[in-house]
């Protein structure tokens, strides 16, 4: 379901709607300048100077072109040039009310340091780290010294003392396996508390990022700011709004080396504003590296970091995908730009090494001497066009061997992911060896051509939106600029030849269900005066509709129950909903083949808010065994409890339909989450009190199951909803059957789902 698309221009610059900056930066482990970070974060979080100035407008072509949702609800819309030059136009001078600041890679240490003092560093932290007897420690600290010690000849790069200096410099002795430091605002006081932040509680750096924030960004209350091993997320509110944010979480999860390190990972920051409007943002530095091993492990930790970054105590059945009205996800996420003729080089080469493989088998099952007389005929016995393959292909892909990489990369160890890829580069190949061959000229050329849209046709990222394969539901605009990565460090865009120049850098956003058209993007760009990584930041500017109440309904004085004291009360209406003909296809395997290798799900009916339909617990559905396609053949009814809705219904309330597997031995897991909004259920009625009883609204659900950005299967149901008084309900269900009130899953019915057997 979505909103009407509105054909007038909105005005964008009023109270309804919040204008939101969200800035990306891979630091690269090197101290920024003060004109750097001017160049990246506006002085005083300025909307009109970057608006009118930037090279990259978003206009029409850009949301027709962008990837998710957004496209399809706004692709005959409103004139994004006419919001965009309405917002720069406006006689008040615009500023952004809050300002999103995701960095990774962003350890670094003072430069006045000498190398030295570094690699000395690195020293002792091995050396106190060695166990055995006083004999071997001395032994190998010697030999870790010695190891650490350039050799001799000429040329050579001693990865050991790189790795080290690198573990200084990024804090990964301290800090880097999984320590993490977070500030949040006093919400009792709502006091601004960045002063507190340049206590030196982890070094140089922290220091440096904090003065410059608060040099900046003069006008602005830090809401919360987040460290985790080298990525970093501020959150920061104009003075004047800052009194109107709570209930302000933060949740990180690692998905380097074990899910340990913190070298790569998120860092998620939720919140509320007036009550009414939960956001959440998200910043995260995948897995690098290029090659299809690595892409898919990228779609897999973003799912890890969501499903481990949980940021609302009410909702931990869901992750911030589903429980937030606005969620936006920035950060170096590492995705390529690759060519499907380079991928179809490669897969004809691979078809020939195969060819030539089974040449020398023979026939299945022969066991084949071969001796150096006999070589000879063997490699000939390959037909013409498989040996012109191999001849035509193999010298093009060896050049380029570190294009698109594969399942040999190593991914990242320790540290500032690309440093450490570029390391792996330089360490592994010949001076005299092509680092990028054709596919690097091929982006290359398209840059200088200013060809954008065909290097977006490369980029994985908008592929895996497209197929699904992660972040269902969020929308992305495309990069109409030149790629963020991998450049030299300084002014303009000076790429890298052993990396193919892709858009590494990127901002989503994802909106929940009927409020795709309240954000509405007006900037993104590249900062290209940023010169001090081997990244260009980026930075986006969105409106987003703020949620509202509908009028709050009234007693009905005609609808009434008479007490036991024999007197006339007056009694609310509440939203009933009656659910049936509900069914799940497709889901996925919970249990272990030994036990059947099916799922045993059941349903949790949730609100937001959580006074709703929340009473010690949530009214689910009963239990299906053994199933991965699960019917339920009673009709379940709910009833709404006013007391939620006290001043109407928040344009953000929410029905979440939740699919859980049931496990007799440990706590149950969820499978995903189907979210509506109530808005939408009910829009047909009058929550003023003085409709009919008549009134009844019908919805027919077919939804993909969500968890962490994913789907797991598909959830389809009718929904019946009315606004009655109790002595209204009984009609309003006369014509179901098998009607069950939900409440809480009881552990006799789980019990007897799991035995078969009826428990009294």
């Amino acid at each position: 379901m979505m909103n009407n698309q509105n054909n007038s221009i909105p005005d964008i610059s009023g109270d309804d709607y919040l204008k939101v900056l969200v800035c990306s930066a891979n630091v690269g482990n090197a101290e920024p300048t003060p004109t750097s970070f001017s160049a990246w974060v506006p002085y005083d979080g300025e909307i009109n100077g970057p608006l009118t100035n930037t090279p990259y407008p978003v206009g029409q072509d850009e949301i027709n072109l962008s990837v998710g949702p957004y496209a399809a609800a706004n692709c005959n819309g409103n004139s994004q040039e006419g919001i965009v030059q309405s917002l720069a136009t406006t006689n008040e001078k615009q500023k952004f009310d809050i300002i999103v600041l995701g960095m990774q890679e962003a350890a670094f240490v003072n430069k006045q340091k000498k190398d030295k003092e570094l690699l000395d560093t690195s020293i002792d932290s091995i050396s106190n780290n060695v166990g055995g007897d006083d004999t071997a420690s001395s032994n190998n600290n010697n030999n870790n010294i010695a190891a650490l010690s350039p050799p001799k000849s000429k040329g050579f790069k001693n990865p050991l003392k790189k790795g080290a200096k690198k573990a200084a410099k990024a804090g990964m002795v301290m800090r880097g396996i999984s320590a993490n430091q977070t500030y949040k605002r006093d919400t009792a006081s709502m006091r601004n508390i960045t002063g507190a932040l340049t206590v030196d509680v982890l070094g140089y750096d922290n220091n440096k990022l904090n003065n410059l924030i608060k040099t900046t960004l003069p006008s602005y209350e830090m809401v919360t700011s987040s460290l985790r091993g080298e990525m970093r997320l501020f959150v920061l509110a104009h003075s004047t709004l800052a009194e109107d944010i709570s209930e302000v979480y933060v949740g990180a999860e690692n998905t380097g080396i074990g899910s340990i390190m913190a070298n790569k990972g998120g860092i998620i920051v939720t919140f509320v504003l007036r009550d009414m409007t939960r956001f959440s943002f998200m910043t995260c530095h995948l897995e690098a590296h290029e090659g299809m091993t690595h892409y898919t492990n990228r779609n897999k930790n973003l799912a890890e970091i969501l499903g481990g970054a949980k940021t609302d105590p009410v909702y931990n059945m869901q992750d911030a995908t589903i429980t937030s009205h606005h969620m936006f996800l920035c950060g170096d996420l590492n995705y390529r730009i690759k060519f499907s003729e380079y991928e179809a080089k490669k897969k004809k080469s691979s078809r020939a090494k195969k060819a030539l493989k089974m040449s020398f088998r023979g026939p299945a099952g022969l066991k084949m001497s071969v001796n150096k007389g006999s070589q000879g005929l063997m490699k000939r016995s390959v037909s013409m066009e498989s040996e012109k393959d191999e001849e035509a292909v193999e010298e093009e892909v060896v050049a380029n061997k570190n294009a698109m990489g594969g399942e040999g990369d190593s991914p990242n160890k320790m540290g500032g992911g690309d440093e450490e890829e570029a390391a792996a580069g330089e360490g592994g190949e010949k001076k005299d060896e092509p680092a990028n061959g054709s596919h690097f000229d091929q982006a290359k050329a398209l840059v200088k051509a200013e060809d954008w849209k065909a290097l977006n046709g490369g980029d994985e990222l908008a592929v895996a939106l497209k197929q699904k394969e992660c972040l269902v539901g969020f929308s992305t605009l495309p990069c109409h600029w030149p790629p963020t990565f991998k450049v030299a460090r300084g002014e303009g865009y000076q790429y890298n030849e052993k990396r193919t120049p892709s858009y590494t850098d990127r901002i989503l956003w994802k909106s929940a269900e009927g409020m795709t058209n309240n954000v509405i993007p007006f900037l993104y760009e590249p900062c290209p005066d940023f010169i001090t990584s081997d990244h260009k930041p980026i930075r986006g500017g969105f409106a987003v509709k703020l949620n509202k109440c509908r009028p709050p309904h009234n007693q009905n004085l005609s609808n009434s129950v008479i007490t036991q004291d024999g007197k006339d009360h007056p009694v609310e209406q509440q939203i009933q909903i009656l659910v049936s003909d509900m069914k799940c296809t497709n889901l996925p395997i919970m249990d272990n083949e030994l036990i059947g290798g099916l799922s045993d799900p059941y349903v949790k009916f949730v609100s937001s808010p959580k006074e709703l339909l929340y009473s010690k617990a949530w009214p689910s559905s009963s239990i299906i065994t053994k199933s991965l396609n699960p019917v339920w053949n009673e009709n379940y009814h709910l009833t709404m409890d006013g007391n939620g809705m006290e001043n109407g219904l928040a344009e953000g309330a929410m029905f979440m339909l939740t699919v859980v597997d049931y496990d007799a031995t440990s706590g149950d897991d969820v499978i995903g989450t189907v979210a509506l909004n109530l808005n939408e259920l009910v829009s047909e009625l009058d929550l003023s009190g003085a409709g009919s009883s008549d009134e009844v609204q019908e919805t027919h659900i077919s939804r993909p199951i969500l968890r962490n950005g994913q789907e797991y299967g598909m959830l389809e149901c009718k929904l019946k909803t009315a606004f009655l008084a109790p002595k209204e309900v009984k009609s309003f269900l006369s014509g179901a059957k098998h009607v069950k009130t939900a409440t809480k899953t009881s552990w006799k019915s789980k019990m007897q789902a799991f035995t078969g057997l009826a428990i009294s």
